[in-house]
């Protein structure tokens, strides 16, 4: 069988993967960008960038908003947001920065699009099967091995990289366990048959939030939740959601199923040549779930640290745990604390203190989930770089 050998070997061509691919090729070094799946793929997501992800995207690739309208990404733009709880008064208001809102299937396409134009070889049907962490070395469902001086784990959730870093005893499990169940939908959008902008909704699941998200066409509408706190409640906090909306026959959506890390940030997220990004590393914001973000940033920072230690590969996990632990670990970590001391209350009691907060603080709140404030102490922050 035979063994080819690259200078990374990636395994999951979604937003992480598919970053960590363009910046190393754009570099010169030789990738292999292995997918089990073909693209365009169906992706079940509401599709929301905030503020420090376009910042990010203009870093690393140069694209703007404007970018992903003219390649069919951009389904909806909007400033306005509204949070509400079961039967209560919303909050509405209106963001400086708006949220802008994508087609995952075309936009995880185009990330794989650049990687491949930067020089990134793609290799779909490339289902790994068998993960060697110390060599680096990956066997796919065809018996086909590969070989890289440097392996990235982007491999989703259920990541085998994570899974053999475990077995081999290299990274501990979670501190924190943490897996959300999700379930969407893609309803008809008749005029103002939704309320105008992006709703997060509380109380119709514990440890968790619904949401509605406006599209040109059809409204995207979801709920997820902590799997251990909520469980088999989710299918019908669903039911409940979608009846409050006012939707006519639910039973006639196609409703899509989904995990998706919530609070199981890994402390440490490789070992020597080896590293986890994405959610493979369990990277999610722990209060609202967003994911794109963090797959972006921490694919951003495995490749920085492989660009520094190309001389001494079995240094590369230990620079991308000292980035992790300076750029993203520490919003994990404050976020899901919040998240602890909200949802740890009583629904009748959390909603009326988030209210609270939002009238009484909305910039700080607006600024924070943007990514223009800090989790930790709400401070100010810089433009990724």
């Amino acid at each position: 069988m035979k063994k080819t050998i690259y200078d990374a070997v990636i395994i999951g061509a979604g937003p992480a993967g598919s970053t960590a691919a363009f910046i190393l090729a754009s570099t010169g070094l030789r990738v292999a960008l292995l997918d089990r799946r073909d693209f365009p793929r169906p992706k079940l997501c509401g599709g929301l960038l905030t503020w420090k992800t376009i910042q990010l995207l203009e870093t690393v690739f140069e694209a703007s908003p404007r970018t992903l309208a003219a390649n069919g990404i951009l389904l909806h733009v909007t400033r306005n947001y509204r949070v509400s709880g079961t039967g209560r008064r919303a909050v509405c208001r209106r963001l400086d920065y708006p949220f802008h809102l994508v087609d995952r299937q075309a936009y995880d396409h185009f990330w794989l699009n650049q990687a491949v134009a930067a020089g990134a070889e793609f290799h779909p049907g490339s289902a790994a099967v068998a993960v060697d962490v110390q060599q680096c070395k990956v066997t796919t469902r065809e018996g086909k091995k590969w070989a890289g001086r440097f392996l990235l784990g982007a491999d989703g959730i259920n990541s085998r990289v994570r899974r053999a870093l475990f077995k081999a005893g290299k990274i501990a499990e979670p501190r924190y366990p943490g897996v959300a169940a999700a379930l969407e939908c893609f309803a008809p959008r008749p005029p103002h048959a939704f309320p105008e902008g992006a709703a997060i909704y509380y109380g119709f699941i514990p440890w968790g939030y619904a949401w509605s998200f406006p599209g040109p066409r059809e409204q995207i509408i979801g709920i997820a939740a902590l799997k251990s706190k909520s469980g088999c409640r989710i299918g019908a906090g669903f039911g409940n959601f979608l009846e409050s909306l006012g939707i006519a026959d639910p039973n006639r959506l196609r409703i899509h199923a989904q995990a998706f890390p919530y609070g199981n940030y890994q402390e440490t997220p490789g070992w020597s040549q080896g590293m986890l990004v994405g959610d493979a590393a369990g990277l999610a914001d722990p209060f609202l779930g967003e994911g794109i973000y963090y797959a972006h940033r921490s694919a951003q920072l495995a490749a920085q640290a492989i660009a520094e230690c190309r001389s001494h590969p079995e240094c590369a996990a230990h620079r991308y745990r000292e980035l992790y632990r300076r750029f993203i670990y520490p919003e994990l970590r404050y976020a899901r604390a919040g998240r602890q001391l909200i949802f740890s209350l009583p629904p009748s009691f959390y909603f009326p203190l988030l209210t609270l907060f939002l009238r009484m603080f909305p910039k700080i709140c607006e600024e924070t989930i943007q990514g223009r404030r800090s989790f930790k102490w709400f401070r100010r922050r810089r433009r990724p770089s």
